[in-house]
C-alpha cells in the first residue's frame, strides 16, 4: 500500500503560511482565555487583531493547550481524506502540555499511523521541524524514514528571541516583577532561547535594542556555523520594520540562503508581548 502522508501542527509552533495552506497539513489551535471568552489562536483572533488590543490596554489573557475535540477533528479529517500516516510537530513539552495530549490522542487512532515530535522548541523555531518533514515529504521518502530523520535534527533546532519588554513575562511567571522593573529601569533586553529540555532560558543580555540584535545575530552565526544543510526563518511580533531590518542582515551573511518569515501566533504573544523578533536555525543531520 502506497503511503499518504500528512503534517499536523500547532498553532505556537508558527509555521510558514505557505506551509499551512497545503492540503495535507492541518494546524490545531491553542486556546487564549480573555475577557470570559475562549478564542482559537488565529482562528478566532489574528495576530493583527492581538497585538492591537494589547497595544490599546486590554488585560493580558492566559493560554491553554488546543481542545481535544479540535485534535480528534483534524485527525477524522486526514483519515476521511485517505492519508495513512501523519507526523505531527509540537512546541516543547517543556513549556506546554499540548505535546503530551496530541500523543495521548494519537494512539487511539487506530487507521492512521501516527508519530509525535517534541521539538523542544517553541515559535518558528518549531515551525522548522515542519517545513523539513516537508521538504523530506516532497523527497518521496518512507514515512519511518521521515520520522527518523526529523528526530535526529531536533537537537539542532535553536530559537533566539529578542524580547522588547520584560512585562509580559513577568506576567506569566517566567521572571520575578523585580527583575522586570530592574531590567525596565536599565534597558536590559534579554535574549531568550530553549535549553536541552525544551525550557526558557536567558542566552545573554544587552542594553538596547541595537546590541540586543548585534549579539542575536551573532548567535545565529555562531549555530549555524558554515552548515550547508541550514533553514534560517524570522517572525515577527507586531515589529515589521525591526523583521526587515534583521532579514538585511542575514541575507548579507547567507546570500544564496531562503530566509522564512512569518509573524508570531496570538497565543504566544501573550507571554511575549508586542515587538518581539524570533529568529530560527535548523540543520539537517
Amino acid at each position: 500500500m502506497t503511503e499518504k502522508i500528512a503534517i499536523l501542527i500547532d498553532s505556537c509552533s508558527d509555521a510558514p503560511q505557505y506551509l499551512q495552506d497545503k492540503d495535507y497539513v492541518k494546524t490545531v489551535s491553542m486556546q487564549i482565555h480573555w475577557d470570559g471568552k475562549v478564542l482559537r489562536d488565529r482562528v478566532d483572533i489574528s495576530p493583527d487583531q492581538f497585538y492591537r488590543k494589547i497595544k490599546h490596554g486590554a488585560s493580558i489573557p492566559t493560554t491553554s493547550s488546543p481542545q481535544s475535540g479540535d485534535i480528534l477533528e483534524k485527525f477524522q479529517e486526514l483519515e476521511k481524506e485517505g492519508y495513512s500516516d501523519v507526523i505531527a510537530i509540537c512546541i516543547s513539552s517543556g513549556l506546554s502540555t499540548t505535546y503530551n495530549q496530541i500523543s495521548l490522542l494519537a494512539s487511539q487512532q487506530s487507521n492512521l499511523n501516527i508519530k509525535v515530535i517534541d521539538t523542544k522548541n517553541i515559535g518558528i523555531g518549531s515551525g522548522l521541524f515542519a517545513v523539513y518533514a516537508d521538504d523530506l515529504i516532497k523527497k518521496e521518502l518512507p514515512f519511518s524514514k521521515i520520522v527518523q530523520l526529523v528526530e535526529e535534527s531536533v537537537d539542532s533546532g535553536k530559537i533566539f528571541f529578542y524580547i522588547p519588554t520584560l512585562k509580559y513575562l513577568a506576567a506569566g511567571g517566567r521572571i520575578g516583577k523585580a527583575a522586570s522593573i530592574l531590567g525596565s529601569a536599565l534597558d536590559i533586553k534579554p535574549i531568550i532561547s530553549c535549553n536541552d529540555e525544551g525550557v526558557y532560558y536567558t542566552v545573554t543580555k544587552a542594553r538596547g535594542e541595537k546590541k540586543a540584535i548585534e549579539k542575536m545575530l551573532a548567535l545565529v552565526e555562531k549555530t549555524a556555523n558554515l552548515e550547508k544543510r541550514v533553514r534560517i526563518a524570522v517572525a515577527e511580533g507586531d515589529n515589521m520594520t525591526l523583521l526587515k531590518y534583521v532579514c538585511q542582515k542575514l541575507e548579507k551573511i547567507y546570500p544564496n540562503q531562503q530566509i522564512y518569515t512569518g509573524n508570531i501566533s496570538p497565543a504566544l504573544g501573550v507571554h511575549t508581548g508586542p515587538g518581539l523578533i524570533g529568529i530560527a536555525v535548523h540543520i539537517e543531520k
